[in-house]
């Protein structure tokens, strides 16, 4: 460390030394500029450049200079082409250094007016993909209010329609809980955390992360409830009677909260910094909640397999009312199952890298179906509920026949009953 504090040392005096007019630019180095460009002002490197082309009219070679992006171009001869590294950061980005920027020392020793950047394609892949990243917090955003919209519906209807309340739709409703609680928390973690408050690591956004990660599990585990439910109305057939609400709340709402709690006390202890947000290299306290929705994932992806199984064959050519819902059970799930276990997997595959193409697709990919989760789950388990649809019509003909009645009953008690009322003027 003393060392290169003595280069360092040793550069300023260099720079201080060529300001006062006792160094000639040919004895600065690029190190010297670079340290320049980050501790003077821009003012004094204009300077500088003024200076190395004032010195330079009488010899046929190029003075150091540093351009508009930041790279340090050497004293050089005349008409040859000379090659940098591309710089290592632009406007607070950091891209990959291996490649080459050029330009030309022009024969009336003067640098071309710019350099060529072209095979620096990480910086334009860079600003590319933060102009995707900006596309994709707004699709998140969208996302998410048009899914708690949807669930906020769908949690009204099960709620108003007490004629279909049974075991199957209450896990539905449950389900549809979970979600409205992991979206409402998605926005309360997005519109008050941000990097003061992350850095801080303040008590109430520690708990923040947890609550949104508890919701989080809480919906893999309802979504195991599911299928329990259906492989034990399906594949063990007249099971379903042994079944009670309070086993499949212990599995949603109660499996989870220890998982979460084991997690606070291992980020506590091991990674207890930025919010709880991230991971830090070397410590895997987040495997303690991701590993149980994993399992959970794997075990229904089981189950469906099995009762896809069995509906292909023993209950074919079954049309029990019964049989029929469970089938339309067994579809939604089967849709509903394998979007939540891509979206989940797909943090495992972030494609990352130099791929400018995997990188943009993974990015508006994974937005859509993380976001549009909630509406998914409401289309596919209540607005295309057959139970629910059928009970919302009768509503509706039963408040269109009661408000037909009371019109009728408004019309006839306005009529006039008597004659002389009808006369009087």
């Amino acid at each position: 460390m003393a060392e290169m504090d003595r280069k360092l040392l040793t550069q300023v005096v260099c720079v201080c030394v060529f300001l006062t007019g006792q160094v000639s630019p040919a004895e600065l180095t690029c190190e010297t500029l670079i340290l320049l460009s980050t501790n003077l002002t821009a003012r004094t490197l204009a300077l500088l450049n003024q200076t190395f082309t004032i010195s330079n009219s009488s010899g046929l070679h190029c003075d150091l200079s540093v351009d508009g992006i930041g790279t340090c171009w050497p004293r050089s001869a005349a008409g040859v082409l000379i090659s940098r590294p591309c710089p290592e950061q632009f406007n607070g980005i950091h891209y990959n250094t291996t490649n080459r920027v050029y330009r030309v020392c022009q024969s009336n020793g003067s640098w071309a007016p710019r350099g060529n950047y072209s095979q620096c394609t990480e910086i334009i892949v860079l600003r590319k993909s933060k102009v995707h990243y900006q596309v994709a917090v707004i699709i998140n955003y969208l996302g998410h209010c048009i899914s708690l919209g949807a669930l906020l519906l769908a949690f009204t209807l099960f709620m108003r329609l007490r004629s279909i309340r049974c075991l199957r739709n209450i896990i539905h409703w449950n389900l549809i809980s979970a979600f409205i609680l992991r979206n409402a928390t998605w926005f309360i973690v997005q519109l008050t955390m941000n990097p003061a408050v992350t850095e801080s690591n303040q008590v109430w956004c520690r708990l923040m992360t947890a609550a949104y990660n508890y919701f989080h599990v809480t919906n893999f585990f309802w979504m195991f409830g599911e299928g329990c439910y259906l492989h034990t109305a399906v594949v063990l057939t007249y099971s379903t009677d042994k079944l009670r609400k309070w086993m499949f709340i212990c599995i949603g709402w109660g499996i989870p909260f220890p998982i979460i709690v084991a997690w606070t006390f291992g980020k506590l202890y091991y990674d207890n910094e930025k919010c709880w947000f991230g991971k830090r290299a070397g410590v895997y306290t987040d495997y303690i909640y991701q590993g149980p929705m994993i399992l959970v994932l794997l075990i229904n992806f089981v189950f469906l397999f099995n009762i896809v199984r069995i509906l292909m064959t023993k209950l074919r050519a079954s049309t029990t009312s019964e049989t029929i819902q469970y089938r339309k059970a067994v579809k939604a799930t089967l849709v509903l199952l394998p979007l939540l276990g891509i979206t989940y997997m797909l943090f495992f595959v972030n494609p990352g890298g130099e791929d400018e193409v995997a990188q943009i697709v993974f990015i508006y990919f994974n937005s859509i179906l993380e976001s549009f989760q909630g509406f998914f789950v409401s289309v596919f388990y209540c607005f295309l509920n057959s139970e629910v649809r059928s009970a919302v019509r009768k509503h509706w003909i039963r408040w269109q026949d009661r408000h037909s009645i009371r019109s009728r009953v408004v019309r006839a008690t306005s009529l006039p009953t008597s004659p002389s009322r009808v006369f009087v003027l």
